[in-house]
């Protein structure tokens, strides 16, 4: 089973360094295009969540893709992190708890909302 490691030292919840580039490449539009990755972060989490035994991995597998490449794109490393487990996992066809990693999941993507929030004032 692949081992899952949720709070790896050197990554960080949020790095404000992506989110300041973020904001000086698109200006005002920057908050607008953050919470829509927050959004679509919240969508496939979801879709993970509401997956059955009978959703084909390869859907997880992007799902997860989605969320590591969405995660990555707003400085939320952890949280890329740990969907980059999970995609690993299927791309390699390992055994995974797809319930504790999803958890995990779940859990920092909260920290990084709230995160955002005080950042966006959402």
């Amino acid at each position: 089973m692949a081992k899952i490691d949720p709070d790896p030292e050197n990554q960080l919840t949020l790095d404000d360094k992506v989110i300041d580039q973020l904001k000086q490449d698109m200006g005002e539009d920057a908050e607008m295009v953050i919470e829509s990755y927050v959004e679509s972060i919240d969508e496939f989490l979801s879709d993970i969540e509401n997956s059955t035994f009978r959703t084909p991995s390869d859907d997880l597998h992007r799902w997860a893709h989605t969320i590591k490449s969405s995660a990555a794109s707003i400085g939320a490393m952890r949280l890329a992190h740990l969907a980059a487990q999970l995609e690993n996992a299927y791309r390699d066809r390992e055994k995974i708890d797809l319930g504790e990693q999803l958890q995990h999941m779940q859990h920092e993507y909260q920290q990084v909302s709230a995160t955002i929030g005080k950042i966006t004032g959402a």
